[in-house]
């Protein structure tokens, strides 16, 4: 095994084990507040406030742990005020935590489905510019730039709006139990990208990694259910990470990434609504497993590309 394999095969492990472990328990206790098919969309949710919260919280707090830890701060609460960003984007450890947080909040506040439902989705849309805004404002470093971030801006935002619809679509015509695999792929494409050029924005992505990993086990062991865009229980966690895939990717392009073709590039961007279209047109014709299938070979062929165009193993930093 070559020395820069291992070192990512290390870093993953590292990055991805502590954020599996609260996202076990964080999004199990997410997916039991579904109150199955016999629920009334108008009427308020019961006992969904507490595991809502504590759910997005553990989910947060095991991407922060991480990032404290490998800062050697995590055993030191005196000296967490000293966290620093050299770049605007590493506020993405705080920024995702914090938009599951939020829309943890608005379905805490809004238990009534449809109420929350109405709003859910401009929540999102707001969350995910404010955070491209953020990573990608880096003021006078990027100045030369600014039609490329004006760009970048547009088609980020485009990206996550199709994207959380498009898994949401797919989680409320019965695949709520691997619909959680698609965002879990994007982020593996994204990081299999960025680990070539900036090795500290794909530990972040392994973070997200950890998170994914841990609520597609609960999804595919537990499942849940909804009859209403967003209504998805663990959307309040795999929303925030598909914002963090897309803002990832879009960071990545300011640095010397190397270059893809534009269909992969797009492929990439909007995997979730590549698959969300081919379950659309061919899966929801045929039983669960060939929506799986379909779904997982649209997933493999992205990532086969990036593997077969670019090289992965030999990061350049």
């Amino acid at each position: 095994m070559s020395f820069e394999l291992k070192l990512i095969l290390e870093q993953l492990l590292e990055r991805t084990l502590v954020p599996f472990v609260f996202s076990l328990v964080g999004c199990y206790l997410l997916a039991r507040t579904d109150q199955g098919e016999d629920s009334y969309d108008d009427e308020p949710l019961t006992g969904v406030g507490f595991q809502t919260f504590f759910g997005a919280l553990l989910c947060g707090i095991g991407m922060v742990a991480v990032e404290f830890w490998h800062r050697d701060l995590l055993f030191k609460p005196m000296e967490w005020t000293q966290w620093k960003a050299s770049y605007q984007w590493k506020w993405l450890v705080w920024m995702i935590p914090g938009s599951m947080l939020m829309m943890a909040i608005a379905r805490s506040v809004f238990a009534v489905p449809i109420h929350y439902v109405a709003m859910a989705g401009t929540l999102a849309a707001s969350m995910g510019a404010g955070i491209l805004y953020v990573c990608l404002n880096e003021g006078a470093v990027w100045a030369d730039q600014s039609s490329k971030l004006l760009n970048w801006m547009a088609i980020g935002c485009i990206a996550i709006v199709f994207n959380s619809v498009s898994v949401n679509a797919i989680a409320r015509s019965g695949g709520s139990r691997w619909c959680t695999w698609i965002t879990l792929a994007q982020l593996g494409c994204v990081a299999a990208i960025v680990i070539q050029s900036l090795g500290s924005l794909s530990e972040l992505l392994f973070m997200g990694l950890g998170v994914a990993a841990g609520g597609t086990v609960v999804s595919m062991i537990r499942g849940s259910s909804s009859k209403l865009h967003y209504g998805w229980q663990l959307s309040t966690v795999f929303i925030p990470l598909g914002i963090l895939a897309v803002s990832s990717y879009a960071v990545s392009m300011f640095f010397d990434s190397q270059p893809l073709p534009q269909w992969l590039v797009a492929c990439v961007l909007f995997l979730p609504t590549l698959v969300g279209f081919v379950d659309l047109v061919f899966g929801r014709l045929a039983n669960a497993w060939f929506r799986i299938s379909f779904a997982a070979i649209a997933c493999m062929l992205v990532m086969g590309s990036i593997l077969v165009l670019s090289d992965v193993v030999k990061p350049q930093w």
